[in-house]
């Protein structure tokens, strides 16, 4: 690139010249244009001035901060957001006073009660950025009661929850929403983390099939009325309304749900969650809000417990762009996570469809989209709960799912199909892939012991050099026991048609290790390695691991076109990844220029933060790695 560029971590809504006030602490506010400290409590009130604007409707000239409330002559003190009926900013013409927190502050409520001064006012809300109440003013005591939202400008509130799915808006972010939902349920269902986070992704389904559904009237949904009638313990058309939304999610999605599956959720709770989504359409809002939001959520709750590191979108990006799968190649992916090389490709090969045959009916490319996603995309995973989340995932991006199944892949062959067939995931047998993609468990602490699983893997055995041609040999005496990212690397070349090609992320140390030569010689025999990419050592840290890391490419062949391909060309592409696109925290960084503008992966100067780019170099070495394919005749 020609013009040079630096690393600035920025806030939510930030404006392009806001590099100098950045480096004295400070921001411009979303609303007003002031500027203000950027402190932890000032970007949850951002995050809340935002929303106000793009998914409540109200103007920014209605809105101001740090509005000084007083009676008489007596200051009360400054309100952290005011929402005026009109442009004109009186405490006579209050509509809606909110206080907003940091994270870690539970206070506040008692505050944003005594502001509420103002005749005009009608609601008041309190946001810390993962908890958040909402109040209706009351003209007598008790003065202040809970309502499920505050309507829309131009709306009551009994206009909450009367939706139809022209009226549900795109989520402007959707992480703080689910957080929001966790925590609720948390502090009031007494569950386990990981029963909350099942009940929640429950409930993502169920708001999935209702915008699904033909109907234009939204089933999922609740009105101040009904959360009130569930507060006193009524039987209301809310439950009910729900729990056959449920029963349709079984029927529709049998291969994730058994039959007598519950929701375990008190009526409140469910009021409470179906009340912090209603108003959204999860099918409209931006792939990357609900993909980040999502990931963000799996990676709080099942993150790290044998080493199964997420994999950063920068790097399925690079797996996917490198790998450059078409809509005829098959794909899978054995340690599948959360789905996200699954994702990935599946829009990757979605966006050549749209590319190539523009010629084609709107209908017929989406055919096509939904026959790809169906027929050649698989993914295993050995934990349940990630199996579903993979699913979930793909479902929010209109599908692929069914060809997610739960398996341990290291399993004999025989055992795999046999649970994707009970699955309906279809038949899974060695060399019927065109592409592996996999981040799998890595490190020391979980090492493979059962000798029905080690006895299937060369690598499973102990291996010998032999002193004379320095070549290694596999001998016939097992391990004791070897770490599941070995045994990966042959068992994803087993997945592999001739010639077919694939991407796995590895330890250094796999690459390095001199006590691992054996494992190199392995790949060396089965396959070309035609590129590495060195990863950044934070890459792992901001989702739970500290290990250092590569992306390695391999295409396998027989010995003897092995050998043919080695003698014609052994290239391989060697890239260093410097720049992920976070930071240490998992921070976003974007890409800006020495002016402290907004700028693409091209260095062109764009004037909104959603059009440029996030500042990794993964774009600048794929576009090597594509000179280096041209170059050397790569044939894919």
């Amino acid at each position: 690139m020609s013009k040079k560029v630096k690393q600035v971590r920025l806030g939510e809504g930030e404006s392009p010249l806001e590099v100098k006030l950045r480096r004295k602490g400070k921001i411009t506010d979303y609303a007003t244009g002031k500027s203000v400290d950027d402190k932890p409590e000032e970007q949850v009130r951002q995050l809340f001035e935002k929303k106000l604007v793009e998914e409540y409707d109200y103007s920014k000239g209605q809105i101001d901060i740090e509005f000084m409330v007083q009676k008489g002559s007596q200051k009360i003190g400054p309100a952290d957001i005011v929402v005026f009926r009109d442009n004109r900013k009186t405490l006579d013409n209050i509509h809606i006073l909110i206080e907003t927190k940091r994270k870690e502050r539970k206070d506040g409520l008692d505050q944003l009660k005594s502001y509420s001064i103002s005749p005009s006012q009608e609601f008041a809300v309190w946001f810390n950025g993962k908890e958040i109440v909402y109040l209706q003013k009351l003209a007598k005591a008790p003065y202040f009661r809970e309502i499920p939202d505050i309507p829309k400008k131009g709306e009551t509130l009994e206009d909450v929850g009367l939706y139809r799915k022209k009226d549900l808006t795109p989520a402007t972010e959707l992480k703080s929403v689910f957080e929001t939902c966790h925590n609720y349920i948390y502090a009031n269902e007494g569950l386990l983390k990981e029963k909350v986070f099942n009940e929640v992704l429950k409930l993502i389904f169920i708001k999935m099939v209702d915008e699904k559904s033909a109907s234009p009237k939204c089933e999922f949904r609740i009105t101040d009325r009904e959360k009130e009638e569930i507060e006193e313990g009524k039987k209301n058309a809310f439950t009910e309304r729900i729990l056959d939304l449920f029963d349709r999610v079984k029927r529709e999605y049998g291969d994730v749900f058994d039959p007598n599956e519950k929701i375990n959720l008190r009526p409140v709770s469910i009021a409470f969650v179906v009340s912090q989504l209603q108003k959204y359409t999860l099918i409209d809002t931006p792939a990357d809000v609900k993909g980040t939001a999502f990931q963000t959520f799996v990676y709080a709750h099942e993150r790290g417990e044998r080493g199964e590191f997420f994999t950063p979108y920068p790097i399925l990006e690079l797996g996917v762009k490198i790998l450059n799968p078409k809509d005829n190649e098959s794909i899978l992916d054995p340690a599948c996570g959360s789905g996200g090389f699954l994702v990935r490709s599946m829009i990757h090969v979605w966006k050549g469809i749209d590319n190539r045959r523009s010629d084609l009916r709107d209908t017929t490319r989406l055919d096509m989209k939904i026959r790809y996603a169906h027929t050649y995309i698989r993914g295993i995973d050995i934990n349940p709960d990630l199996a579903k989340v993979s699913k979930m995932h793909m479902i929010l991006y209109d599908d692929g799912h069914t060809g997610i199944f739960e398996a341990n892949s290291l399993d004999p062959f025989e055992k795999i199909n046999e649970l994707a067939l009970r699955a309906r995931a279809g038949e899974i047998k060695p060399g019927s892939f065109d592409m592996v993609m996999t981040n799998p468990p890595f490190g020391t602490r979980g090492k493979v012991t059962d000798k029905t699983i080690l006895e299937q893997f060369e690598l499973g055995h102990k291996w010998k050099r032999d002193k004379k041609t320095g070549e290694w040999a596999k001998t016939d005496e097992l391990l004791d026991g070897q770490v599941p990212d070995i045994l990966f690397i042959e068992r994803c070349l087993q997945f592999l048609t001739e010639g077919g090609r694939m991407a796995i992320v590895l330890p250094d140390g796999d690459l390095n290790n001199t006590t691992l030569e054996y494992v190199r010689a392995f790949i060396r025999q089965h396959a070309i390695v035609f590129a590495v990419i060195s990863l950044p050592g934070e890459t792992f840290i901001p989702h739970g691991a500290g290990t250092k890391a590569s992306l390695v490419f391999l295409r396998k062949f027989e010995r003897k076109k092995l050998e043919e391909a080695v003698s014609r060309d052994p290239a391989v592409f060697m890239g260093i990844c410097t720049k992920i696109g976070y930071d240490i925290r998992g921070r976003t960084v974007i890409k800006r220029n020495k002016k402290g503008e907004y700028v693409n992966d091209k260095g062109e100067v764009v004037e909104k933060r959603e059009d440029a780019a996030t500042d990794t170099d993964t774009p600048e070495i794929v576009a090597n790695f594509d000179e280096f394919r041209k170059k050397h005749d790569i044939d894919f």
